[in-house]
């Protein structure tokens, strides 16, 4: 889980940050890790508010595959590929583990209980239980051997997997999995021969991926992920191969930060040094909390954390004689100086409180007290004094209480005067954080010992913290012992602790079964441990309550609460578990040992057969498997590479890297609500001012660039062809895109004014689109560059017998300001091959497919000789299979094509307006009147169009020329719908004006909205999801025709396919794999 909302931070604060995924613009990466427990979870209990969803273990391993060569396909490694499975993880993240699957538990039981009290009737086959995702199971036993099975198969059989070296780390080896990952990047980093520009590519959602990589300080870094969305069209599960992936660049938020911090570089009393001020973020970001260590009391990322350290650090560093954290390494003395200028948060959250207590009182007409609560969203502590026993004797505390906030010492009290309110208010605020520490943590007596523990326990935490990102695990058996933090006042007087840690030794999986998994599930542990969780004799019972609490602790969802179940006591869960060891079958005692991680490779030699564990058939074997223990990717810590290496290239542009290098700009903050997540920004933007570039002469211009390759789209930089430049009354172009700029191929007109109008919409949209979407503010255009921007590369036959590749250009030109354009930099070669000869392609066994006549879309296989030499031919093997004849249903969807009218067309045959057929066809928006949420709306529209998305519904709508058109069956639709609901419709023509409708004005009865929101779920045309205006499908009904007549035709068996030899022209073969980006054959 890592850091919750930290991820929405950052992509909003720096909004150029996230990039989706386009074919044609994937880096080249050469190392890609998987952080495998997150693949597992999605692929095995996508819905867990569903009761009825039950799923077979074959399909849940059918699905980690798929997915896994989805990532594999679309990132497409070059060196190393990565696979890392939670194993037992450290006891600081057990914790956490523990109150994760006890929560999972209660959830899954009252989900079921719902659903039975609703009088549902369950499946009789017992529903998945995701707690089986641990080390120690059966189910990860048998997932670690399917998966070595995969990648077997994929090496043996996959010619992009044979170029990798792949790594299996199995939830048998120690660690969690994205640390498994850092241990061989430090590993990497520290072998001479390393490579300081390797590409990194790190799958996984969590949001601490962001900050270990960050922690490697590699230049080339990206996050990958599952697109996310928020609000009211988010999907909570969508199919692997319709799944939308988003990069976030590792490598731009380094520059974005060297901004953020950028007012440091001339009162620092040091050198500025980027790397350094990333690891101090990094340690900023700990204090507000992640899976090993609570978020101090006082600081919510939703309510401005980070700012607010960004803030002091910058008051504070330039006061201290260097940075704080020291790569890893926590200096005290200068963490003990910003903890305190952050501790002002505590008065001024204080300050808040005091503030809400006293509106509740003057609302109510009562204190809080009277009712032993809070007041509605304040979240204070509870009172109960008479529970706790208070010590008197605390004048060490009030003392550092009152220097707090009359900001003294002892020396200076002869300077304050005798302000009964002021000392009135330290002793509240004092009493606040007593109550805190009360009632939080339980204490029956607070004095300086107990803050002396808080403030050593807290700073151990950090440091721990520091050593797992940067150096590894450096104790197995450290925790941090409280659910909550101190408040950052009490942080201090620690700048002499002497911070040790035993390194211990991981727990074997069992024992991390027995101390993470609640009672609801003991049936995931062996037969032999399962009565320790229930049996009221058991030693460690108290461990496993049934019932449990969840403190928001001043949060607002039910999932960032706090799980209040006891910690485990390490010996006394040993001790307990002793007696049962020797009742542990064999193959139990097999599973319950740490194990080795696998270097997987190809190799030509047939290793024999391989069976799979299940469900799989047996393959020949071409993958030579070598066992590493983990202890020998260990790196001693003085020998680990910190920083950035020598020869890294920082000023060449990686192709797929974003950079804001190359363009002159500023920076400012704002609440731009630029938007991100497909939603306006909650936080600020860091917005990018382009500075103005003076524009050459229009003709100059043209000369420069006409035919030349220049990069649009800063700071993700995309190669595009310039084949055209213009201002507000001149345009100039190239005649032929296909030939290069010359006095011949080149031509210029003055705009009309009709160009002129369409000039400046042009420059309104490129500008909107820089500023509502990536935050950057263009300023004035006076040039349009028009361009055709790279789809992909691919390779041509030459008349010698060899192929070139070739840049593949855009068919739909674009536009963008001069002073956007790239040029003239240093770009790093993509390693794409420039010739190849005909021979090294068409490879006897390789396989092809036939792109001349007859026999189009056939797969052959390339037998020898291959190319044959003479006629230059290849000689292929064609697998050819009959075909059902479609001619009849080409027909019918020509025919349905035709069926399409305009709109003047379309509501005159429905007896309405145009104004109201457009509305009815897109959304319309009616605010609810019983909801609390004054923004809450539904949508009664039919969405069969969608404007701002490009977007159409194939079989109802499509857009022709920039004009909307509607099939017969969109009318159909429509005429149900008014038929159905005839009051609606009068409503609407009366009110059709209305950008938003009242519930009111459109409904005379409660209910009737539900109604009608029920009725268009239930409509068939809610399941067609929507398509690009620019592509063509067929008709949903054509499409279930064809596969009807495809089913039919396979059961025939007189349509077996039949093997022909054939030799084939090269150019008329289609060699999957040679191609780059996004190309038809």
């Amino acid at each position: 889980m890592g850091v919750p909302k930290f991820t929405r931070f950052i992509c909003e604060r720096y909004p150029c940050l996230l990039e989706v995924l386009n074919e044609y613009q994937i880096p080249e990466f050469d190392n890609l890790y998987l952080d495998m427990n997150g693949i597992i979870h999605c692929c095995s209990h996508p819905n867990d508010g569903d009761a009825h969803f039950r799923i077979t273990e074959e399909t849940i391993f059918k699905n980690i595959f798929l997915y896994v060569e989805i990532l594999f396909r679309t990132i497409r490694p070059q060196r190393l590929f990565f696979m890392a499975v939670d194993g037992v993880a450290p006891r600081a993240k057990i914790n956490q583990q523990r109150s994760r699957r006890f929560k999972s538990a209660k959830e899954a039981q009252i989900v079921e209980s719902k659903a039975r009290a609703k009088g549902e009737v369950l499946p009789k086959e017992a529903r998945f239980d995701s707690n089986c995702i641990t080390p120690g199971t059966e189910f990860m036993a048998k997932l670690t051997e399917q998966l070595r099975y995969f990648i077997i198969y994929k090496i043996s059989t996959d010619k992009l997997w044979q170029k990798c070296k792949v790594i299996l780390s199995g939830p048998e080896v120690p660690g969690e999995g994205e640390h498994k990952i850092m241990d061989y990047i430090r590993y990497m980093k520290a072998q001479p021969s390393y490579d300081p520009n390797i590409r990194h590519c790190l799958y996984g959602q969590d949001a601490d991926l962001v900050i270990l990589s960050l922690c490697t300080h590699e230049p080339h870094f990206a996050v990958l992920r599952e697109e996310v969305k928020y609000g009211r069209s988010s999907q909570t599960h969508v199919a692997a191969e319709k799944t939308k992936f988003t990069l976030l660049h590792v490598s731009l938020l380094r520059e974005y930060m060297e901004h953020e911090f950028e007012s440091l570089k001339p009162i620092l009393p040091f050198p500025f040094d980027l790397e350094k001020i990333i690891d101090d973020w990094i340690l900023m970001g700990f204090l507000i909390g992640n899976d090993f260590i609570p978020h101090l009391p006082t600081l919510h990322i939703a309510k401005g954390a980070l700012p607010i350290l960004y803030a002091a650090y910058k008051e504070t560093l330039p006061t201290l004689d260097g940075y704080i954290n020291e790569s890893g390494m926590l200096n005290l003395s200068r963490f003990e100086k910003f903890m305190d200028k952050l501790s002002a948060i505590d008065v001024q959250h204080f300050s808040d409180h005091q503030a809400d207590l006293k509106y509740f009182e003057s609302k109510t007409g009562r204190r809080v007290s009277e009712n032993d609560g809070t007041p509605p969203h304040i979240n204070s502590p509870s009172l109960n004094p008479s529970k706790k026993s208070f010590k008197k004797d605390l004048e060490s505390l009030i003392q550092s209480t009152d220097d707090l906030l009359l900001g003294h010492s002892s020396e200076e009290d002869d300077l304050l005067s005798n302000d009964s309110d002021t000392e009135t208010y330290a002793l509240e605020f004092h009493q606040h954080k007593q109550d805190y520490y009360l009632t939080k943590f339980h204490y029956d007596e607070v004095d300086a010992d107990v803050m002396r523990e808080q403030a050593t326990a807290y700073v151990t935490a950090i440091q721990w913290n520091l050593h797992y990102y940067y150096n590894g695990c450096c104790s197995w058996s450290w925790f941090y012992p409280h659910h909550y933090a101190p408040f950052i006042s009490d942080i201090k007087d620690f700048k002499d602790l002497k911070l040790d840690f035993e390194m211990g030794t991981p727990f074997l999986p069992f024992q991390q079964l027995l101390a993470v998994l609640p009672a609801a599930s003991r049936s995931l542990l062996p037969e032999a441990y399962q009565n320790l969780l229930t049996d009221e004799e058991s030693p460690i019972i108290s461990y496993y309550p049934e019932d449990f609490k969840v403190d928001l602790n001043e949060k607002t969802r039910e999932w960032e609460g706090v799980v209040l179940i006891p910690f485990i006591d390490e010996k006394k869960m040993l001790d307990a578990m002793e007696p049962y060891h020797a009742k542990l079958t064999p193959e139990e005692q097999k599973r319950n040992r740490h194990g080795s991680m696998s270097i997987i490779s190809y190799t030509e030699k047939n290793l024999g057969m391989i069976t799979a564990p299940a469900y799989f058939p047996t393959i020949e074997n071409h993958a030579s498997i070598t066992s590493v223990d983990p202890k020998e990717i260990d790196v001693p810590r003085e020998k680990l590479m910190k920083g950035l290496l020598e020869g890294v290239k920082m000023s060449t542009y990686f192709p797929g890297f974003p950079t804001l290098q190359y363009l002159k700009h500023e920076i400012k903050l704002e609440k731009a609500k630029v938007k991100i997540f497909e939603q306006p920004s909650m936080y600020e933007n860091m917005i990018i001012t382009i500075l103005p570039r003076k524009s050459p002469d229009l003709l100059q211009l043209a000369h420069d660039l006409l035919g030349k390759s220049v990069f649009v789209k800063w700071p993700h930089l995309l190669e595009a062809q310039v084949i055209g430049v213009s201002d507000c009354l001149k345009k100039i172009f190239l005649i032929n895109l296909e030939k290069p700029y010359s006095s011949e191929n080149v031509d210029q007109a003055d705009l009309t004014r009709r160009d002129e109008v369409h000039w400046k919409a042009e420059a309104g949209d490129v500008s909107m689109g820089y500023k509502s979407r990536f935050g950057i503010v263009t300023g004035d255009i006076e040039v349009l560059i028009r361009v055709r921007v790279i789809t992909g590369r691919r390779y041509i036959f030459t008349n010698q017998g060899r192929m070139s590749l070739e840049k593949e250009w855009s068919s739909v030109p674009s536009y963008y300001p001069y002073q956007s354009i790239v040029y003239d930099i240093d770009v790093e070669n993509s390693g794409n091959i420039s010739h190849r000869n005909i021979t090294d392609i068409y490879t006897p066994k390789s396989i092809c497919f036939m792109l001349g006549h007859p026999h189009y879309g056939a797969m052959g296989e390339v037998v020898q000789p291959g190319v044959i030499l003479k006629t230059g031919r290849v000689k292929v093997a064609m697998n050819i299979t009959p075909e059902p004849d479609f001619a009849a249903l080409q027909i019918q969807q020509n025919r349905v094509n035709m069926e399409y009218m305009h709109c003047h067309i379309a509501a005159r045959r429905l007896s309405i307006s145009n104004h109201l057929l457009s509305r009815i066809t897109g959304s319309i928006f009616v605010q609810l009147k019983s909801s609390t949420n004054s923004k809450k709306q539904t949508n009664i529209g039919l969405n069969l169009k969608f404007n701002k998305r490009n977007e159409q519904l194939s079989g109802y709508t499509k857009k022709v020329n920039g004009q909307w058109m509607y099939s017969t069956k969109s009318l159909g639709l429509i005429r149900s719908y008014m038929e159905e609901f005839p009051k609606v419709f009068e409503k609407l023509v009366e009110n059709l004006g209305n950008d938003v409708f009242n519930e009111q004005d459109l409904f005379s009865c409660d209910g009737d909205v539900k109604e009608v929101v029920k009725w268009l779920k239930e409509q068939p045309f809610r399941k067609i999801p929507p398509c690009s205006c620019d592509t063509t499908e067929l008709d949903p009904d054509i499409i279930d025709l064809v596969q009807a007549q495809v089913d039919e035709f396979v059961e025939k068996s007189e349509n077996a396919a039949k093997t022909v030899i054939m030799q084939v022209k090269p150019h008329l073969l289609f060699k999957p794999g040679i191609n780059c980006g996004n190309i038809p054959p």
